[in-house]
């Protein structure tokens, strides 16, 4: 889905290497290096498992069934109306008609989606046909927990596949029934994440 860039960008930590320095004259640092041969300089943190590229192909009818999940069923007939590409291309055939509350999906297309988590924490998102169409931080908050900037997501890793459940707070939920055509962070999680679906690795290419 193509989103606004993310604004409150959270940057995930990773624990980089302490250089050990000494203090006072030469004969001191000999005494310590002699002293303690085996004391590594540097360390680095395991990186985390959600590190990769993730995929799968995702529909309207998915996405209308999650929000309707998680009590933002108002919202489907506007939904898959974002589910654009970089450059704008539909996700819906031409001349399809309008989306309803009773038909959120008339002529609704499947599409390729992908996901990419860095070393460093940056996330974003790829269309089908390659471009990017979101863009932000994350950071691992926890055993199976994470969060891309304000929204807390849980994640699973098993082999080569991922599963995402985003944290929905009474306040996103408001917020997004309250305007329901509108952009909400509830929209955009239940977008990402397709509760209960499964995301398989894929090649990195240049993106992680």
């Amino acid at each position: 889905m193509a989103m606004q860039p993310m604004t409150a960008a959270l940057v995930l930590v990773l624990t980089v290497g302490i250089l050990a320095t000494g203090c006072g004259s030469d004969d001191t640092e000999a005494s310590t290096s002699e002293a303690s041969p085996n004391v590594t300089r540097s360390t680095k943190a395991p990186v985390s498992d959600i590190v990769g590229r993730w995929a799968r192909v995702v529909t309207c009818r998915e996405l209308t069934q999650d929000l309707d999940k998680a009590g933002l069923g108002p919202l489907a007939p506007y939904a898959w109306l974002g589910q654009t590409s970089s450059a704008g291309a539909s996700s819906f055939a031409s001349g399809s008609p309008r989306p309803t509350r009773a038909h959120p999906c008339p002529g609704a297309l499947p599409r390729r989606h992908s996901h990419f988590f860095g070393a460093a924490g940056q996330f974003g998102s790829l269309d089908w046909l390659g471009g990017q169409v979101d863009d932000g931080h994350y950071v691992v908050a926890g055993d199976g927990t994470l969060k891309i900037g304000i929204v807390t997501f849980h994640y699973r890793v098993v082999h080569d596949t991922l599963r995402l459940t985003p944290v929905l707070t009474k306040a996103m939920v408001r917020q997004a029934l309250a305007r329901p055509k509108k952009f909400s962070d509830a929209l955009w999680a239940v977008s990402v994440a397709y509760p209960g679906q499964t995301w398989k690795r894929v090649p990195c290419g240049q993106w992680c």
